[in-house]
């Protein structure tokens, strides 16, 4: 018997302010119904992953490629990580520049033989692979340039702060599981605000920004990286998915994330059945999901 098709993406979770829901609930929606005719014309959850994710890192609304976060220096980095839950292949990179879509970069990285590359290593392999590269600046917008210039006054924020005000955009995401039942989860991101030059949080490290299993489940994970890595929130989720269904499993991974570690932020996920689950402690978490069988995404903040 086939597996219903479905995909859920997520635009970060931290303070989204009124004035800026809408632009967050229109991009998710259109990562959410590029990935889904993805998958509605045969392609893999991979495919669709990576179609949604590039369609958040091209939309300056959100943390991820064009729009991002500032380091310290004055650059954009960018971190992202892909995994193949029928081979458990993963591809990630860290600490990329010059590149705006580095989702595509880590997708070439399944078929490599390592899984992870970082720095100007990384930025040398996208352009091995044909990855476009650009200039710094096309991935610097006049929004991510004032905020650096406020923090270079003030200093990097406070971890316990980023989530509570709007000094922070979304990380990005998505999970998805095709006709064959396999699932696959990406996320990308650019980092927390004026962080230090080479800073890499949760996003591109497996298990801990995303991960996925044909047995389990597929998850995506977003908010403060640091506390996430302790406990590994997205391999966490996917486990609680061996006998919770996908929304009881993501409240219990965020209750641990909680309990644990009191750390900030959210998930999504799918299970080996298809049933989508979501959940966050931050004040919101944009989002949309699409299943089999729904004409439209239902989209939330």
């Amino acid at each position: 018997m086939s597996t219903p098709l479905a995909i859920i993406v997520h635009g970060g979770a931290w303070y989204i302010p009124a004035e800026e829901q809408e632009s967050h609930k229109a991009g998710c929606r259109e990562a959410a119904v590029a990935g889904f005719e993805v998958l509605r014309r045969g392609g893999s959850a991979l495919d669709a992953v990576e179609e949604a994710v590039v369609c958040m890192e091209d939309d300056p609304t959100f943390d991820a490629g064009v729009g991002a976060h500032l380091n310290q220096d004055g650059v954009v980095q960018l971190d992202a990580g892909i995994m193949d839950g029928s081979t458990y292949q993963v591809g990630a990179v860290a600490a990329i520049e010059r590149v705006q879509n580095p989702i595509c970069v880590a997708r070439h990285l399944l078929t490599s033989e390592h899984n992870m590359i970082v720095g100007a290593g990384a930025t040398i392999y996208a352009q091995a692979c044909g990855v476009p590269l650009c200039n710094p600046e096309d991935l610097v917008i006049e929004r991510e340039h004032n905020r650096w210039l406020e923090y270079k006054e003030r200093g990097e924020p406070p971890s316990e702060t980023v989530f509570t005000g709007s000094s922070v955009k979304g990380t990005v995401g998505a999970v998805a599981i095709d006709r064959a039942g396999d699932i696959a989860a990406g996320t990308s991101t650019g980092g927390t605000p004026f962080k230090p030059e080479g800073r890499v949080g949760d996003s591109p490290l497996p298990g801990c920004g995303y991960y996925a299993d044909n047995a389990l489940a597929g998850v995506s994970v977003t908010g403060h990286g640091e506390s996430i890595i302790r406990v590994q929130l997205a391999r966490s989720a996917a486990d609680f998915c061996a006998k919770l269904q996908a929304p009881a499993a993501a409240e219990a991974a965020m209750h641990m994330l909680s309990d644990r570690v009191a750390g900030k932020g959210g998930l999504i996920l799918i299970d080996r059945a298809g049933r989508v689950g979501y959940a966050y402690n931050s004040s919101e978490m944009a989002r949309a999901f699409m299943v089999e069988r729904m004409d439209e995404p239902q989209v939330e903040i």
